[in-house]
Protein backbone atom coordinates (compact mmCIF):
# COMPACT_ATOMS: atom_id res chain seq x y z
CA UNK A 1 0.00 0.00 0.00
CA UNK A 2 0.99 3.72 -0.57
CA UNK A 3 1.53 5.90 1.46
CA UNK A 4 0.24 9.30 0.79
CA UNK A 5 3.17 12.60 1.41
CA UNK A 6 1.31 15.43 3.72
CA UNK A 7 1.80 18.41 1.50
CA UNK A 8 4.93 19.74 3.84
CA UNK A 9 6.36 16.09 3.43
CA UNK A 10 6.06 16.40 -0.59
CA UNK A 11 7.18 20.01 -0.66
CA UNK A 12 10.47 18.87 1.93
CA UNK A 13 10.52 15.64 -0.52
CA UNK A 14 10.79 17.89 -4.08
CA UNK A 15 13.32 19.89 -2.02
CA UNK A 16 15.28 17.09 -1.68
CA UNK A 17 14.86 15.71 -5.21
CA UNK A 18 15.96 19.03 -6.50
CA UNK A 19 19.52 19.65 -4.46
CA UNK A 20 19.87 15.83 -5.73
CA UNK A 21 19.57 17.25 -8.98
CA UNK A 22 21.79 19.90 -8.60
CA UNK A 23 23.97 18.09 -7.29
CA UNK A 24 24.54 15.90 -10.07
CA UNK A 25 24.89 18.18 -12.49
CA UNK A 26 26.23 21.03 -11.14
CA UNK A 27 29.22 20.54 -13.31
CA UNK A 28 27.24 21.98 -16.70
CA UNK A 29 28.03 25.26 -15.17
CA UNK A 30 31.40 25.33 -14.58
CA UNK A 31 32.48 24.75 -18.28
CA UNK A 32 35.70 26.85 -20.23
CA UNK A 33 38.59 25.60 -18.53
CA UNK A 34 39.70 21.92 -17.75
CA UNK A 35 43.67 22.09 -18.68
CA UNK A 36 44.77 18.38 -18.67
CA UNK A 37 48.51 17.16 -17.34
CA UNK A 38 48.55 13.67 -17.62
CA UNK A 39 48.11 13.42 -13.54
CA UNK A 40 44.92 12.19 -12.51
CA UNK A 41 43.41 13.05 -8.93
CA UNK A 42 40.24 12.53 -7.43
CA UNK A 43 38.14 14.94 -5.00
CA UNK A 44 35.18 14.46 -3.12
CA UNK A 45 32.57 17.09 -1.54
CA UNK A 46 30.30 16.46 1.10
CA UNK A 47 27.14 17.93 2.47
CA UNK A 48 24.13 17.36 4.30
CA UNK A 49 21.00 18.94 3.98
CA UNK A 50 17.08 18.36 4.87
CA UNK A 51 18.10 14.50 6.11
CA UNK A 52 20.03 14.05 2.56
CA UNK A 53 23.95 13.09 2.81
CA UNK A 54 25.56 14.39 -0.49
CA UNK A 55 28.79 12.96 -2.01
CA UNK A 56 30.53 14.40 -5.20
CA UNK A 57 33.60 13.22 -6.44
CA UNK A 58 35.38 14.44 -9.29
CA UNK A 59 37.74 12.61 -11.36
CA UNK A 60 39.80 15.10 -13.24
CA UNK A 61 43.22 14.88 -15.83
CA UNK A 62 44.81 18.39 -14.34
CA UNK A 63 42.15 20.56 -14.40
CA UNK A 64 39.85 18.93 -16.41
CA UNK A 65 36.91 16.57 -14.79
CA UNK A 66 36.35 13.67 -16.79
CA UNK A 67 34.32 11.95 -14.28
CA UNK A 68 31.38 12.74 -11.42
CA UNK A 69 30.26 10.57 -9.01
CA UNK A 70 27.63 11.71 -7.26
CA UNK A 71 26.32 9.61 -4.37
CA UNK A 72 23.26 10.57 -2.01
CA UNK A 73 22.03 8.89 0.99
CA UNK A 74 18.45 9.94 2.19
CA UNK A 75 16.97 9.24 5.45
CA UNK A 76 12.99 9.36 4.99
CA UNK A 77 12.07 10.43 8.53
CA UNK A 78 14.56 12.93 8.05
CA UNK A 79 13.53 14.09 4.59
CA UNK A 80 9.98 14.04 5.80
CA UNK A 81 9.00 10.87 3.71
CA UNK A 82 6.66 8.58 5.00
CA UNK A 83 8.30 5.47 4.71
CA UNK A 84 9.84 3.08 1.09
CA UNK A 85 6.85 3.38 -0.25
CA UNK A 86 6.66 6.57 -0.33
CA UNK A 87 10.06 7.54 -1.41
CA UNK A 88 9.61 5.05 -4.21
CA UNK A 89 6.39 6.81 -5.44
CA UNK A 90 7.95 10.15 -5.46
CA UNK A 91 11.64 9.15 -6.33
CA UNK A 92 11.95 6.64 -8.91
CA UNK A 93 10.31 9.22 -11.70
CA UNK A 94 14.15 10.72 -11.07
CA UNK A 95 15.69 7.41 -12.56
CA UNK A 96 13.08 7.16 -15.59
CA UNK A 97 14.57 10.41 -16.80
CA UNK A 98 18.45 9.58 -17.06
CA UNK A 99 17.43 6.43 -19.05
CA UNK A 100 18.86 5.97 -22.53
CA UNK A 101 21.16 9.03 -21.73
CA UNK A 102 24.84 8.18 -23.06
CA UNK A 103 27.53 8.78 -20.47
CA UNK A 104 24.88 8.12 -17.10
CA UNK A 105 24.64 5.77 -15.17
CA UNK A 106 21.92 6.20 -12.75
CA UNK A 107 21.00 3.75 -9.60
CA UNK A 108 18.49 4.57 -6.95
CA UNK A 109 18.58 1.30 -4.09
CA UNK A 110 16.01 2.28 -1.51
CA UNK A 111 16.39 0.45 1.86
CA UNK A 112 13.44 0.35 5.09
CA UNK A 113 15.20 3.63 6.42
CA UNK A 114 17.05 5.21 3.59
CA UNK A 115 17.60 5.40 -0.50
CA UNK A 116 20.88 5.59 -2.13
CA UNK A 117 21.25 7.33 -5.12
CA UNK A 118 24.15 7.25 -7.48
CA UNK A 119 25.06 8.61 -10.52
CA UNK A 120 27.76 8.73 -12.44
CA UNK A 121 28.76 11.43 -15.22
CA UNK A 122 31.39 10.22 -17.83
CA UNK A 123 32.19 13.11 -19.90
CA UNK A 124 33.98 12.08 -22.95
CA UNK A 125 30.78 9.44 -23.64
CA UNK A 126 28.18 12.32 -22.09
CA UNK A 127 25.16 13.32 -24.38
CA UNK A 128 24.99 16.95 -22.72
CA UNK A 129 22.36 17.81 -24.93
CA UNK A 130 19.94 15.01 -24.02
CA UNK A 131 20.82 15.71 -20.58
CA UNK A 132 20.04 19.01 -20.54
CA UNK A 133 16.33 18.64 -22.24
CA UNK A 134 15.85 16.33 -19.42
CA UNK A 135 17.10 18.25 -16.12
CA UNK A 136 16.22 21.62 -17.81
CA UNK A 137 19.93 22.67 -18.32
CA UNK A 138 21.52 24.58 -20.99
CA UNK A 139 24.50 23.10 -22.58
CA UNK A 140 25.07 26.33 -23.98
CA UNK A 141 25.56 27.60 -27.70
CA UNK A 142 28.48 24.89 -28.46
CA UNK A 143 27.62 21.60 -26.24
CA UNK A 144 31.33 20.34 -26.88
CA UNK A 145 32.86 23.31 -24.84
CA UNK A 146 30.49 22.45 -21.93
CA UNK A 147 32.46 19.11 -22.00
CA UNK A 148 35.20 21.02 -20.92
CA UNK A 149 34.82 21.36 -17.40
CA UNK A 150 36.82 23.05 -14.51
CA UNK A 151 38.15 21.39 -11.81
CA UNK A 152 38.71 24.26 -10.06
CA UNK A 153 35.84 26.26 -10.90
CA UNK A 154 33.47 23.10 -10.02
CA UNK A 155 34.59 22.72 -6.46
CA UNK A 156 34.41 26.33 -6.06
CA UNK A 157 30.86 26.05 -7.03
CA UNK A 158 29.90 23.62 -4.99
CA UNK A 159 31.66 25.03 -1.89
CA UNK A 160 29.97 28.53 -2.47
CA UNK A 161 26.45 25.70 -2.13
CA UNK A 162 27.27 24.62 0.82
CA UNK A 163 29.76 21.80 0.37
CA UNK A 164 32.96 21.31 2.15
CA UNK A 165 36.35 19.25 0.22
CA UNK A 166 36.97 15.95 2.31
CA UNK A 167 40.41 15.87 3.13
Amino acid sequence: MLTKLSPQATKRTGKVAAVIVAAALALTGCSGGGDTTGETTETTLTRSVEGAELTVTYVADGDKVTKQTTKNVVNYEASGIADRAAAEESVAPLAEQYKGIKGVEHSIDFGDDELTETVTLTYADLDLEKLASVTGGDPGENPEEARDVSLKEAVKTLTDSGFTEAK
